[in-house]
C-alpha cells in the first residue's frame, strides 16, 4: 500500500448531503473533495450537484457544491461515492 497522496488535512464528519434525486450522509470531507455514502449509484467522470448542510441553529448554511465523482465502494447496503469539489458556494439556510 501506498503512501497518504492527500495534500489537504480531512476531516471526518457527518453531515446530509442533498442531491437532486437523493440523499446521503458526508463520512470525510477536505477543501478539495468528499466522500459520503448514499443509495444511488454514480460512474466516475460523472459531474454532479450536491449540497452539504451545516447544521448550526445559529447560523444554519448550505455548501453547494459542483464536482466530479472519482470513485466508488460498495459498502454493502449503501454506496460510497468520492468526489472533488470544482466550484461552490454558501447559502444561510434561511427560516431558521
Amino acid at each position: 500500500m501506498g503512501a497518504e497522496q492527500r495534500k489537504e488535512t480531512r476531516y471526518t464528519v457527518e453531515l446530509p448531503v442533498d442531491m437532486e434525486e437523493t440523499r446521503g450522509v458526508t463520512r470525510d470531507l477536505c477543501t478539495s473533495g468528499v466522500f459520503f455514502e448514499t443509495d444511488k449509484s454514480f460512474t466516475p467522470g460523472q459531474t454532479i450537484e450536491f449540497s452539504i448542510n451545516f447544521i448550526d441553529n445559529s447560523y444554519p448554511i448550505l455548501l453547494k457544491c459542483v464536482g466530479e465523482i472519482v470513485r466508488i465502494e460498495n459498502k454493502g447496503q449503501k454506496i460510497g461515492v468520492a468526489a472533488s469539489i470544482s466550484s461552490y458556494g454558501v447559502e444561510k439556510v434561511e427560516g431558521r
